[in-house]
């Protein structure tokens, strides 16, 4: 097996950049494959692969294509290496390379919107989606087939079950207060804005249920305005990014997913891990997600249907922990193993491609 050098801006701390962990983590762990991680300096990114002693080059990192990396990246690569790049940044910067050194890319793509510059994705050597719908809109760009390759996100189970305390900095609910918890960035995509329409909805008919929000983003201070319009700052937490979501996701009665976009849903996973049972849109990838068991789906924007289908199971506890049970089965299809074992089958049909030509 050849070097593979990731490439990970790590500019914040979402979903993407924990799958770098989890999958380098294994890499060189598990599978003792020579690979290193080049991202940014005094990124949270950054920080937790230094605990788990991966192999990393940190540098700081600019916008566009920015020379420090471009050095760091050259430094770490080998004969026959392969870049990996797992975000935008990261392959705009990959494609400049592999120019330049002649190297194969391999770019994970996790999201459903539009792509914007499909004749990158074209140069790469093999294209990772994460769900069947992302590689659907790969396919509507013009990607080859042959070189798609689907590869769903992994949830650590021994992470998201290890025992954690409540965060100090968010206010705790009382143990016979229905929370609804939803790990989502305040980016539109996200919909928490349907969110909180929903939670106003369900305050008619559950008035003591309430909604932490964990997660940070541009449309906070429009949705801290709709939060106060709709008079729900009492019903929503807002809560912010905290270091470990999972401890406050483990007490959820039920965990919420509303996005208008997604390209898998890797917090969806650890509720799953957690046995909570979740609420789902059909967006994107999320039906992938549930669909070895463990929660229920509605339509996207639908704050109606949200807060409906909510309700049944705040009202339904023979149904939750059915669904609960269900979960932690399904999280098991999503394992580290398996990330690890279709990630490193991409690299090897890269390898093989490179050595016929």
């Amino acid at each position: 097996m050849p070097r593979i050098v990731h490439l990970a801006s790590g500019r914040e701390w979402r979903g993407g950049q924990r799958q770098v962990l989890i999958l380098a983590g294994g890499l060189h762990g598990s599978a003792h494959v020579d690979s290193v991680v080049v991202t940014g300096q005094g990124t949270v990114l950054a920080a937790r692969l230094a605990a788990a002693a991966v192999p990393t080059y940190v540098t700081p990192w600019g916008p566009g294509l920015d020379p420090r990396v471009a050095m760091y990246a050259m430094g770490a690569l080998r004969p026959g290496a392969i870049l990996h790049a797992h975000d935008s940044h990261a392959h705009a910067l990959a494609d400049a390379l592999s120019r330049m050194r002649r190297t194969p890319i391999v770019v994970t793509r996790r999201v459903t919107i539009p792509i914007k510059n499909p004749q990158r994705y074209r140069r790469a050597e093999a294209v990772i989606a994460i769900s069947e719908a992302v590689r659907s809109l790969l396919l509507r760009a013009g990607i080859p087939a042959e070189r798609i390759h689907v590869v769903p996100d992994a949830v650590d189970l021994a992470h998201v079950t290890a025992p954690r305390d409540w965060p100090a900095e968010v206010p705790r609910v009382a143990a016979d207060v229905p929370l609804i918890v939803a790990v989502a960035a305040l980016t539109r995509e996200k919909g928490v804005d349907v969110l909180l329409e929903a939670a106003a909805h369900l305050r008619t008919t559950h008035p003591s249920a309430r909604w932490i929000v964990l997660g940070e983003g541009p449309e906070r201070a429009a949705l801290e305005a709709r939060r106060l319009a709709l008079d729900a700052e009492f019903v929503v937490n807002l809560a912010g990014f905290v270091a470990a979501p999972e401890a406050i996701l483990r007490e959820a009665t039920v965990a919420v997913q509303p996005s208008l976009s997604e390209g898998l849903g890797s917090s969806v996973l650890d509720a799953l891990a957690l046995g909570v049972p979740i609420v789902a849109t059909t967006a994107g990838g999320l039906p992938e997600a549930l669909a070895h068991g463990g929660g229920v789906l509605v339509p996207p924007g639908s704050p109606v249907e949200l807060a409906a289908a909510v309700g049944r199971l705040l009202d339904d506890a023979v149904e939750r922990q059915r669904l609960g049970a269900a979960g932690r089965i399904a999280a098991g299809h999503f394992s580290v193993e398996r990330l690890v074992q279709r990630t490193l089958d991409v690299y090897r049909s890269v390898a093989q491609t490179q050595g016929t030509r």
